[in-house]
């Protein structure tokens, strides 16, 4: 999966757990016998709460919750245990294969049984599941009231020594969790601009503070094709974006001497939090782009030269479901031709040179 592809997924995840939730009820909302009193039907008890609420086990080895011996989820289950906050994970046989969810008390579907497995993780008083998919083997995180924590699943979901390791195509995350939840402890991420790969680190705790690992993609895929289209002056990689393409520049728009523009490296791509604009947090996305230009000097001879010019790329938004890209532009508007050695211009191999 691309990460424009998990810019769509971001979008259908939460569809998808509504509609797996509602597959569930289909498959295990059967009527439930509320007259069933007194301990009538619960053949053993399996486990309990410490409270008055037990789970137990019927004739036919179904499993079900009672409180003080009163049933309050029918025993439609093929496995429970208890979970935090009045929850239990359940399992059932869907399709010939055994699915993993979350139900209250009283029987009602909270996690769709969409799950291989549920895992508990606690460190420091705080507790978080862990769901791993059979389908693809990615994984969702919820905390102790079994809310996702993140808007999409994960390819690895690791915890060690009170730290959470989540990690992505193109994106790594760190965490560190107890009783304060989830604290963001650095972000990795790594991509690729015209054939050319960069790395961006985030350390910072008061930026990882307002940042989320969805809002720091949607910054680094919009910078990407940001800069993509100034270099090739290709509005088609700023499609996929609702942002207004006269706030973004080209590099060197106005320079006509300029016969080709050849993308070099990516040595440094950086994030900053640059203030706000009516409370709303502003960031700058700080792109430094190894850059060759072939120009015609004044004897209509080609030349090149070659420099590190920086770009930046500024965003508006406080989440991943506001966050916009404002503007785009070079800090260099014109460059500063020198004299070189004389050359050829380069062919427009794989996205190496560009020529306009």
């Amino acid at each position: 999966m691309n990460k424009r592809t998990r810019l769509i997924v971001s979008l259908l995840f939460a569809v998808v757990i509504i509609l797996a939730a509602a597959i569930t009820r289909f498959y295990v909302n059967v009527p439930k016998n509320s007259a069933v009193n007194g301990g009538e039907g619960i053949e053993r008890i399996i486990a309990s709460d410490g409270s008055d609420y037990t789970i137990f086990a019927d004739s036919t080895g179904g499993c079900g919750i009672a409180e003080a011996g009163r049933i309050t989820a029918a025993p439609e289950w093929d496995s429970l245990r208890f979970a935090e906050n009045d929850r239990c994970i359940a399992s059932k046989k869907i399709g010939g294969r055994e699915k993993f969810g979350c139900i209250d008390f009283e029987g009602n579907v909270v996690v769709p049984l969409i799950y291989g497995s549920i895992e508990k993780r606690s460190s420091g008083g705080a507790a978080f599941y862990r769901a791993c998919s059979d389908e693809d083997g990615s994984y969702v995180l919820y905390d102790s009231r079994f809310v996702p924590q993140f808007s999409v699943p994960w390819t690895v979901c690791d915890f060690s020594d009170g730290e959470l390791l989540l990690e992505n195509d193109g994106i790594s995350c760190v965490y560190t969790y107890g009783n304060e939840g989830l604290l963001f402890k650095s972000a990795a991420v790594s991509g690729n601009i015209l054939n050319r790969t960069y790395e961006l680190n985030i350390y910072s705790r008061v930026l990882l503070s307002k940042l989320t690992p969805a809002m720091i993609e949607k910054m680094t895929e919009f910078t990407e094709s940001y800069i993509e289209y100034a270099f090739t002056g290709d509005e088609m990689y700023m499609n996929a974006f609702d942002a207004d393409i006269r706030r973004f520049e080209t590099l060197f728009p106005h320079s006509e001497e300029i016969t080709a523009r050849r993308l070099l490296g990516v040595p440094e791509v950086h994030i900053y939090n640059v203030g706000s604009e009516n409370g709303v947090p502003l960031y700058e996305v700080s792109v430094s782009a190894d850059t060759e230009i072939f120009h015609k000097n004044e004897s209509d001879i080609s030349e090149s030269m070659r420099d590190v010019i920086k770009a930046s790329v500024i965003f508006k938004g406080s989440s991943e479901y506001n966050i916009e890209a404002v503007s785009g532009a070079f800090e260099i508007r014109y460059p500063e031709y020198t004299v070189e050695e004389t050359t050829a211009a380069p062919s427009d191999q794989a996205g190496d040179g560009i020529t306009f």
